[in-house]
C-alpha cells in the first residue's frame, strides 16, 4: 500500500497520463488499441507492486484464470466457478493458508467474480484485457470496484476519450483527491488522531476517537478514490465515483449510495440480488417479501464488513451497520401502515433527526471498524 500512499506515484501517473493524453492520436494513427498501453501500464505496476513476492499473483491469477476457462466451455457451473475464484481469498482470510497473502487480493478477486457473473455469455474475453483488468494498476489495492462492463465499454471506446479535455476533467479530480488525502487526511492524522491513545475508553476518549477516525478515513479513501478517478480519466477510463457527500445520508440505505459507493453496488448485485430472487421463490418469503428483503441487506452489509477479514471489529461493524439497515426498513414498513407514523417522519425535526441519527450510527460503526474500540 505504500506505492499508492506515495505522492511520487501519483506524480509519475499523472506525467504518464499527460503523454498518453498528448500521444492519443499517434497511436490511434498507429491503429494499437488501447488495451496495449493500459496492458504494459498494468504489468508494470504489478511487477513494481509485487517484485519482493511474485509467486502469490502468478498462482491467485492461475487460479481465477482457470475457473473462467472450465466455466467459458461449461466444464463446471457458474456457481462452482465463483466458489473456486473466491477460495484463495477465504484462505487467506481464514488464515488457512497465510502465505499466499497479498496486496489487493480482495479486489482482485471481487474483478474476477465480476467478470464470471456478468461478462455476456457469447462474449470473447481477450487474455489481454483479462490480464489487464485484474491487475488494473488504479484500483488494485482498494477500488474503487471498476466492473468488467465498464471496462470493455471504455476499451471499445478507445482513444475517443483520451484527449485534453478528458485529461483537464482528470486533473481535477486528481487534484482534489490530492488535497483531501496528503493535505486534510494528513493533518487530520497528524493534529488529531494521532494525538488520541486508541485504547482511551473514556467518554472523551471515545467521542475523539469516533469523529476523528471517520474523518480521517473519509478523506484518505475519499482522495484515493478520486485520484484514481482521475487518473483513470486521463487514460480514457470511467472509474466510478466511490463517495457522494456521505455527510447529507438520511437514513442507513442512503449512507451506502454515498459511501464506497461502487463496492456497496457491487455487492447488491452479487449478494443481495441472488439472496432475495432465491428466498422469494420459497412459500414463506413469497408471503413476506420484506423478511427475504432484511436478509438479503443484512448479508450484504455483514459481508462489506467481514471481506475486510474475521477479526471482530470487521465482524462487529458489518453486524452494525446491517442492523441500522434492517431497522430502517422495519421502520418504512411501519410508516406505510401507520398514516400519523408516516407524517411525522416527513416533518423536519424528523428528517433532522435521521441524519443526526444515521450519521452518529454510522461514525460508531466506523469507530468499531477501526479497531480502536474495546470490541
Amino acid at each position: 500500500m505504500e506505492l499508492y500512499a506515495s505522492f511520487d506515484f501519483f506524480l509519475y501517473a499523472l506525467l504518464a497520463g499527460l503523454g498518453v493524453s498528448l500521444a492519443g492520436r499517434a497511436a490511434a494513427w498507429a491503429r494499437l488499441p488501447l488495451r496495449y498501453p493500459l496492458a504494459c501500464l498494468g504489468l508494470l505496476t504489478a511487477a513494481l507492486v509485487f517484485q519482493q513476492r511474485p509467486l502469490q499473483p502468478l498462482i491467485v491469477f492461475a487460479v481465477h484464470a482457470l475457473a473462467l476457462w472450465l466455466c467459458r466451455r461449461k466444464l463446471i457451473a457458474t456457481r462452482v466457478a465463483v466458489v473456486a475464484t473466491m477460495l484463495p481469498l477465504l484462505l487467506v482470510k481464514t488464515h488457512a493458508l497465510g502465505w499466499l497473502g497479498m496486496l489487493g487480493l480482495s479486489f482482485m478477486t471481487f474483478r474476477a467474480v465480476d467478470v464470471l457473473l456478468f461478462a455476456h455469455g457469447n462474449e470473447r474475453i481477450h487474455p489481454v484485457d483479462y490480464i489487464t483488468y485484474l491487475f488494473f494498476p488504479l484500483t488494485l489495492l482498494a477500488g474503487p470496484m471498476y466492473r468488467w462492463r465498464t471496462f470493455q465499454a471504455d476499451l471499445h471506446k478507445g482513444y475517443a476519450q483520451v484527449n485534453m479535455g478528458h485529461w483537464r476533467a482528470g486533473y481535477e479530480a486528481l487534484l482534489l483527491g490530492l488535497i483531501q488525502k496528503f493535505a486534510i487526511a494528513h493533518l487530520v492524522w497528524v493534529a488529531g488522531l494521532a494525538r488520541v491513545a486508541p485504547d482511551d475508553y473514556s467518554l472523551r476518549g471515545v467521542l475523539l476517537n469516533t469523529v476523528l477516525y471517520s474523518v480521517y478515513l473519509y478523506f484518505d479513501f475519499a482522495g484515493y478514490s478520486n485520484m484514481a478517478l482521475g487518473l483513470g480519466k486521463m487514460f480514457g477510463l470511467n472509474l466510478p465515483a466511490n463517495f457522494n457527500n456521505p455527510v447529507l445520508s438520511r437514513n442507513p440505505q442512503d449512507f451506502w449510495r454515498r459511501w464506497h459507493i461502487s463496492l456497496s453496488e457491487w455487492l447488491r448485485d452479487v449478494v443481495f440480488m441472488p439472496i432475495y430472487k432465491a428466498l422469494s421463490k420459497d412459500a414463506f418469503f413469497s408471503q413476506h417479501r420484506y423478511a427475504a428483503q432484511n436478509i438479503g441487506i443484512f448479508a450484504t452489509l455483514f459481508c462489506m464488513g467481514i471481506w475486510n477479514g474475521l477479526q471482530w471489529h470487521y465482524i462487529v461493524s458489518g453486524i452494525m451497520f446491517g442492523s441500522y439497515s434492517v431497522i430502517h426498513n422495519w421502520l418504512l414498513r411501519a410508516a406505510r401502515e401507520r398514516p400519523a407514523l408516516q407524517r411525522w417522519l416527513a416533518t423536519r425535526p424528523a428528517r433532522l433527526l435521521g441524519r443526526a441519527l444515521t450519521l452518529a450510527s454510522a461514525m460508531l460503526a466506523l469507530y468499531v471498524f477501526s479497531g480502536r474500540s474495546p470490541v
